[in-house]
């Protein structure tokens, strides 16, 4: 589900919003984010916009393919699908065009990255929380491949050593 502009304000505070700015210094602006969170967030605000399995010639297959992730596409979309569709309430994603990050979306940029950092436990406890547990196991092993990917791809998103699931709120 997308977002209003109007509820951006109503946010709450969320670890993408404490990161010290390297972009524009507004709170929330997805220009301060590194490259890797970014394209998660570009993933998510695309594959909501496709709401398809993406084909050849979208936005989101031209994207994966010029990042060399075309690979784990299928599985991007089917965690997506999972999340969806196993949410105990509607995500908010917003548009490709938005500047704000959705409290959803930062959960699920930060699910990836405890996914790359194989935090398996805290990974699945938190999408247990979001989903229904049949939907969340299916999510959570197709989120760790695609967060594999990433990384293979050198787009690093795991938090710190020890830290893991610190910033999730």
């Amino acid at each position: 589900m997308v977002k209003p502009m109007e509820d951006v304000k109503e946010q709450a505070v969320s670890r993408l919003q404490m990161r010290p700015s390297g972009g524009c210094g507004r709170a929330g602006c997805a220009c301060s984010l590194p490259i890797g969170e970014r394209f998660v967030l570009w993933a998510l605000r695309q594959w909501q916009q496709d709401r398809a399995i993406p084909m050849e010639g979208s936005t989101l297959h031209r994207g994966f393919k010029m990042a060399g992730l075309l690979a784990v596409l299928p599985d991007f979309a089917l965690a997506m699908d999972a999340v969806l569709f196993g949410a105990r309430r509607a995500i908010h994603i917003h548009l490709p065009t938005c500047s704000q990050v959705s409290v959803d979306e930062a959960t699920l940029v930060a699910l990836c990255g405890l996914a790359q950092s194989d935090h398996e436990g805290p990974l699945v406890a938190s999408l247990d929380v979001l989903m229904a547990p049949t939907a969340s196991r299916v999510a959570a092993e197709r989120l760790k491949i695609f967060a594999i990917g990433l990384g293979e791809a050198g787009l690093r998103l795991a938090p710190p050593a020890g830290a893991a699931g610190a910033g999730i709120h």
